[in-house]
């Protein structure tokens, strides 16, 4: 018994050597669970459980996505292990979000949707998002306005437009999430963000874009030339002064 002790112990000391040395993608999936396991359980050998995680789920992605609940019907796995991967994503989100959060100011497009990738990262149900922008295209605040399930939400255009009116928002980025992987539009977001744009003008604020993005991924509407006007006089005037350029927002 005291000799498998030292032996792991030893299995263990060159873990770590070679994470230190090659970092954590040196290792291959089994092995990066095996040692994330490490830190919740500091003397049992983790090896197995990692295989039994990737068994259960599949890959690495699907045990981090797996609920506290999920993961705790596996052997080997208490409720301190389950929630430390649980937390993983989470945690990945929000160091993305705070690489971004001094980039106050959004020129273009692909400037708002990175910001918009990390502030959804890990997400694994559709979420809806609205950015309140000021003169200079600065993000002043932002506000979630509902969750769905993994495929489907519903865009609260009214609650929207409250949010706006409220936040004192001269422009606004609409955005939410499609954790499937396929940032495409569906023919309800493309309505709704009509719907949205119109109320918005009404209220004398303009909807820049409806970004829609994925893990890895975003989709700008106004770059696909499906972002309505609804009529809005000053939005085309302040696209004639940007040129028109697609990539500016």
């Amino acid at each position: 018994m005291a000799g498998e002790k030292q032996i792991h112990a030893g299995h263990r000391q060159r873990m770590h050597q070679r994470v230190q040395k090659y970092g954590l993608e040196s290792l291959a999936e089994h092995e990066m669970l095996e040692y994330l396991l490490y830190f919740t359980n500091p003397r049992r050998d983790t090896n197995p459980t990692a295989h039994a995680l990737l068994e259960r789920f599949g890959d690495f992605a699907g045990v981090l996505q797996a609920s506290e609940e999920e993961l705790c019907l596996v052997e080997g796995v208490g409720p301190a292990a389950a929630r430390f991967l649980h937390l993983l994503p989470q945690v990945s989100a929000c160091y993305h979000r705070s690489l971004t959060k001094d980039r106050r100011r959004m020129q273009t497009v692909e400037q708002m949707g990175q910001y918009l990738m990390a502030r959804f990262r890990g997400a694994l149900q559709e979420r809806v998002l609205l950015v309140c922008l000021d003169r200079q295209r600065r993000i002043t605040c932002t506000a979630w306005l509902s969750s769905g399930d993994a495929d489907s939400v519903q865009l609260p255009v009214k609650e929207a437009i409250a949010q706006a009116v409220r936040l004192k928002a001269r422009w606004v980025v609409l955005c939410h999430n499609h954790p499937s992987g396929n940032a495409l539009p569906s023919r309800q977001d493309i309505e709704a963000t009509a719907e949205l744009a119109r109320g918005m003008f009404v209220v004398g604020v303009e909807l820049l874009d409806h970004i829609i993005v994925t893990e890895t991924e975003y989709l700008s509407l106004r770059q696909r030339s499906e972002l309505p006007e609804a009529g809005n006089e000053r939005l085309h005037i302040f696209q004639l002064r940007e040129g028109k350029d697609p990539s500016a927002l």
